[in-house]
């Protein structure tokens, strides 16, 4: 099997597959596969936002430490093979292929019913385990206590980042639901490590969950943080004494970072030694995400990329781009229309000058009309000429946003016509 089959075999499954109401589908599918993830030792990571950020500096210092480092993330960016990465590095095409053409037969009729992300979780337990992982740091696709890689047992620790409204149609309408949903990856007498900044509702049954669960529970402690610096170059800070920089735009990243710092130190106690505060500064500071608060152009104009597809993502997006000096300030925006877009128009729009609205990036987009409508100064343009154009308004004083859909980001990066120019 080449790689045009294999993805031809991935792409044959739905998004959500049938419904679940528990993970025994899941089981039996692994139990076929000879159960690789019990071969593994896990950092298990869910929520709302954070979590592809907060994997990447986890990920990153203990590969920084010499141990050999699965990481699983979702949505891919550019290719389907950014999900599965060991040490950083993308799972080759002859790698997925091969695997592909391992489980393909194992599995039979129990890939009737399967959604593509249990496909995809199946590929990465084979893989991680083949390659003999130290450790992986594994993201959750949706939600906690349902997703499939719930499936581990004893993680070494649980780690929620910040828990806000998506996905509500599924995960439940209100932030208590959602955060059980969350909180599903918490293991009995395994740690779980907070993120900060939540709302009370939330922090309150994480905490109460731990609890219940016998788990040692953890967040940064604020009161030990000082903002040294953070704008449209990085930040930096001191926490407990010690200094990091964070290469990742934002505040958010920040927070971020203390969920990341937070983790390696229970990793550490573990007996996982060989992390030092030179692996964990390093982690955090390398750690780069596509499309998350992505620097693709420095100057005339300065161009940034974000994935923020919630209002929540939307709000701390917002707050970034009030800081950058640069202006006029336009931005591309393009969402799906089963998110709250209209509650994130409302974050961003005053922070910028201009929208120019686009569509057709990914199936139920919501049309660049009806988007342009929402904010106070939008107006639409196809995809092949939105760079060029906002480009042209910004001029060389100025700023490019593209944000609202992470399949935006991927349909923008992975264009090699569109203007867009990494430096």
């Amino acid at each position: 099997m080449d790689i045009r089959e294999a993805m031809g075999f991935i792409n044959g499954f739905s998004k959500l597959g049938k419904p679940v109401t528990d993970l025994l589908r899941f089981v039996k599918i692994m139990r076929a596969l000879g159960d690789p993830q019990k071969k593994l030792k896990f950092v298990h990571v869910a929520g709302t936002n954070g979590k592809g950020s907060t994997v990447r500096m986890i990920a990153g210092a203990l590969t920084k430490a010499g141990y050999r480092t699965g990481e699983f993330t979702s949505p891919f960016i550019k290719v389907y093979n950014d999900r599965i990465k060991i040490d950083g590095s993308n799972i080759s095409d002859m790698e997925l292929a091969g695997i592909v053409s391992e489980i393909k037969p194992l599995l039979g009729s129990l890939c009737a019913e399967c959604s593509q992300f249990e496909i995809t979780t199946a590929i990465a337990f084979l893989y991680f385990a083949a390659k003999k992982c130290d450790i992986v740091v594994l993201e959750t696709g949706l939600g906690g206590l349902l997703d499939c890689t719930n499936i581990i047992e004893e993680p070494c620790v649980s780690v929620i980042t910040s828990i806000s409204f998506d996905h509500t149609a599924i995960l439940g309408d209100t932030l208590e639901k959602i955060a059980r949903q969350k909180a599903g990856i918490i293991k009995r007498e395994r740690p779980v490590v907070l993120a900060v900044s939540q709302k009370k509702e939330v922090s309150d049954l994480i905490y109460d969950t731990a609890v219940r669960m016998g788990s040692q529970f953890i967040s940064p402690n604020t009161g030990r943080l000082t903002v040294e610096k953070c704008d449209h170059t990085g930040s930096r800070f001191v926490y407990k004494g010690f200094t990091y920089n964070v290469s990742m735009l934002g505040r958010h990243q920040i927070d971020n970072a203390l969920t990341a710092i937070e983790t390696l130190n229970v990793l550490k106690k573990q007996g996982w030694e060989k992390l030092s505060y030179v692996n964990i500064y390093d982690g955090v500071k390398s750690a780069e995400v596509p499309s998350r608060c992505q620097v693709l152009r420095r100057d005339k104009p300065f161009i940034m990329i974000d994935g923020a597809h919630n209002p929540d993502g939307m709000r701390v997006l917002s707050e970034f781009v009030g800081t950058v000096p640069k202006t006029p300030k336009i931005m591309i925006c393009g969402m799906k229309d089963d998110k709250d877009w209209q509650a994130s128009v409302k974050y961003i729009s005053g922070f910028i000058d201009k929208a120019i609205c686009v569509d057709g990036f990914a199936p139920k987009t919501v049309p660049a009309e009806k988007l342009a409508e929402a904010f106070r100064n939008g107006e639409t343009s196809d995809m092949k000429n939105a760079v060029r154009k906002a480009v042209s308004m910004a001029g060389k004083d100025g700023m490019v946003l593209i944000a609202g859909s992470l399949y935006l980001a991927a349909a923008m990066q992975t264009d090699p016509d569109n203007g867009m120019v990494q430096r």
